[in-house]
């Protein structure tokens, strides 16, 4: 009887060390994650919803991985012009989409309109040469349960513009009032004092008298006022009086400038029109004659300039 209880014994626990051998096997055998090799094949940018608070930017990014929609994903982005920190933080609305070539990673960057960083970056435009390097930066992070595969991108665009090209301008035709003419030879328009707060636009108007007749009219004042996309920016005159006898030529200065709110404004603007501003530039001699007011002679100007910070144009 006592050996058949030893025996019983005995083999239990055999039983059970074996049991534990082959659950111990199991542990050893348990196939290791794959963490599959991703890599960014391309990156493109576009302009979201824009308000008078924020403007949006979306960015998509291809990889080549297709089987990634299932699997959480982040992001980091930081937004630079010129230098210029825009926008920083983790990117918004992510989406992630299977395609034919990869997986299509789209999430969204907010730049705060309000904390005068758009002034910051106008001021730095002006002072480059009317030239703005954009760069897109930051981490990808794809969550795989024990690790994270980062992944780092950089996207960079450098536009240049010519804002002022089209305001100067020769020969601008005569004025006549009675027996008396004048002429205006040239304007000239050039970029004056630049802050982050104000920014100056420097006009030098050259009036010509090229009378005979002996007397002079008087150039009472200068009104001039610029709108930008049909928003008027700045309205002032001159306040002079300006006398130009026969033969005579004479140069008026004025300055027109936009401060840091009307940069926001034309900015909005700006973007909701592709990227597009179309400016009028108008300005009004008043001439007087013996201290009466004669005569009143209006000038304007039209013309356009486009910027491209996400190289949607260059790219067409």
């Amino acid at each position: 009887m006592i050996k058949t209880i030893l025996l019983l014994l005995l083999l239990g626990i055999r039983t059970i060390v074996g049991a534990s051998i082959v659950q111990a096997e199991e542990i050893v055998k348990e196939p290791s994650m794959e963490v599959p090799e991703v890599r960014i094949e391309s990156i493109s940018n576009s302009w979201g919803p824009i308000s008078s608070d924020v403007t949006t930017i979306v960015t998509q990014i291809l990889l080549n991985e297709p089987n990634l929609s299932s699997l959480p994903i982040s992001v980091s982005c930081s937004i630079y012009l010129n230098d210029i920190e825009m926008a920083k933080g983790p990117g918004g609305d992510i989406t992630v989409e299977r395609t034919a070539s990869g997986s299509l990673v789209c999430f969204t960057s907010r730049i705060n309109n309000n904390t005068g960083n758009i002034a910051k970056w106008w001021a730095s435009h002006i002072r480059n040469g009317e030239k703005t390097k954009v760069i897109i930066e930051g981490e990808l992070i794809i969550n795989l349960g024990k690790v994270d595969s980062v992944h780092p991108f950089w996207w960079e665009n450098e536009f240049q513009t010519n804002m002022l090209g089209g305001v100067s301008n020769t020969d601008m035709g005569n004025f006549r009032f009675g027996l008396y003419t004048l002429q205006i030879k040239s304007l000239d328009s050039e970029w004056g004092k630049i802050t982050n707060n104000e920014t100056e636009i420097k006009h030098r108007v050259e009036i010509h008298n090229p009378s005979i007749i002996p007397g002079a009219p008087i150039v009472n004042r200068i009104e001039y006022d610029l709108s930008l996309n049909g928003i008027k920016m700045e309205e002032n005159d001159t306040g002079l009086p300006l006398v130009i006898w026969p033969g005579g030529t004479k140069s008026v200065v004025f300055i027109t400038k936009l401060d840091k709110e009307e940069i926001k404004t034309w900015w909005v603007s700006h973007l909701k029109s592709n990227e597009k501003t179309s400016y009028r530039f108008r300005y009004s001699l008043l001439f007087k004659f013996l201290g009466a007011t004669l005569a009143r002679w209006p000038k304007e100007i039209k013309g356009a300039f486009e910027t491209d910070f996400l190289a949607r144009k260059t790219s067409q």
